[in-house]
């Protein structure tokens, strides 16, 4: 090995190459407390819309196998208005009024209708165009849900499940939302 001339030697130390964390978590440090006010100051409201069920057994693949007393209800929602169609109750198109108004009342009383005819089922699937706002698929999801106390086969919530979980299944219209087509 040969020695190296004194004038090739350096003292110098070397730049460290190594990342600086400390500007980022000041800036992480400061936005955190605008975050934090704001995430309280915001509402958050979440819709309920299940992702279809999967069978875990060969009962409940048989059960879904059972179309006989199965409904199926396909909402259109487009510009010009609101399209239902079923295999039992067959298709029938409520359009937007002059005034720009949804017929949510309309489609509200034909579901009503149709779940008279199959009591039993609980889907409904809608399919909304590339231009539906969101609060129309949410006003539709809300005609769809619920009977009101007008309706045909509302029941009144007995006293002693009131405010309970039991309650809420009273008086459902169809509360399994599945959003097809996006």
């Amino acid at each position: 090995m040969a020695a190296k001339k004194p004038s090739s030697r350096t003292n110098r130390s070397r730049p460290d190459d190594s990342l600086n964390l400390t500007p980022m978590i000041d800036m992480i440090t400061c936005l955190m407390f605008y975050l934090l006010m704001f995430a309280s100051v915001m509402p958050v409201v979440i819709i309920d819309a299940p992702l279809p069920k999967i069978a875990g057994n060969a009962e409940e693949v048989k059960k879904a196998k059972d179309t006989k007393n199965k409904l199926e209800v396909m909402v259109y929602l487009t510009a010009q208005g609101i399209r239902v169609r079923s295999d039992v109750g067959g298709e029938k198109t409520f359009p937007v009024s002059q005034e720009g108004k949804l017929p949510t009342d309309e489609v509200h009383n034909f579901l009503v209708q149709l779940k008279s005819k199959s009591p039993d089922s609980r889907d409904i699937t809608l399919m909304p165009s590339d231009d539906t706002p969101y609060y129309v698929m949410v006003d539709i999801m809300d005609a769809a849900r619920e009977l009101k106390k007008d309706d045909a086969g509302y029941r009144v919530v007995p006293v002693e499940i009131m405010g309970k979980p039991e309650s809420e299944q009273f008086n459902r219209l169809f509360p399994d939302v599945s959003i097809g087509g996006v």
